[in-house]
């Protein structure tokens, strides 16, 4: 009997190290997510996790700036393996002038066409759509585009998140390789846990 005991104990714990979190949590802007462990955090030009800020104070600074980088994450295991810095998650946050849903729709629309531009191989693997994220109607696409990884082309994988909050607006980039592990499920196990205000 206590060997059994012994074996569900240890089962458990390992699954919970295995789906172990981080939470990065920015006052300043109000979004909360949660982090696999295994993720490292680079916030040396982001907007400091910690520091609150009043409406006045906010808008100011966003309209100060097109985008307000927030943080990035990459995976720490994969970095170790040779400095590749795909996958990575990165927050931004930008002004909202689009109040209608309908109008930002069409805006995001617009800034894919505009990454077709800029990249050549930029393919839409699932179009912009209305999604919900924290209970609110927020916009999803994935694309995919070629960059240089370690000294070498690569196509990579982008799923964009854009939520419009207040007078404000998130815009969430995951990015993994397509011919490296598949982060699908990392990235929506993320997406799912956050919260907003």
């Amino acid at each position: 009997m206590m060997k059994k005991i012994f074996t569900a104990s240890l089962i458990f714990l390992c699954l919970s190290s295995a789906f172990a979190q981080k939470i990065y949590h920015n006052k300043g802007f109000g979004i909360t997510i949660e982090i696999p462990q295994t993720w490292w955090e680079d916030n040396r030009n982001g907007f400091p996790a910690e520091i609150e800020l009043s409406k006045t104070e906010r808008k100011k600074i966003l309209d100060d700036s097109n985008s307000v980088f927030l943080t990035l994450f990459y995976d720490r295991e994969t970095i170790k393996e040779g400095g590749n810095y795909i996958p990575k998650m990165q927050f931004n946050v930008a002004s909202n002038y689009e109040k209608d849903f309908k109008v930002l729709l069409k805006a995001t629309e617009n800034n894919v066409k505009i990454q077709k531009k800029f990249q050549p191989d930029y393919k839409l693997v699932k179009k912009p759509k209305e999604v919900k994220i924290a209970g609110i109607k927020s916009i999803g696409y994935v694309a995919t585009y070629s960059m240089m990884v370690n000294g070498k082309t690569t196509t990579i994988r982008s799923f964009t998140y854009v939520i419009p909050y207040n007078n404000y607006v998130f815009h969430l980039n995951f990015t993994d390789e397509i011919n490296g592990k598949d982060r699908s499920k990392e990235f929506e196990a993320a997406v799912k846990t956050i919260k907003i205000g």
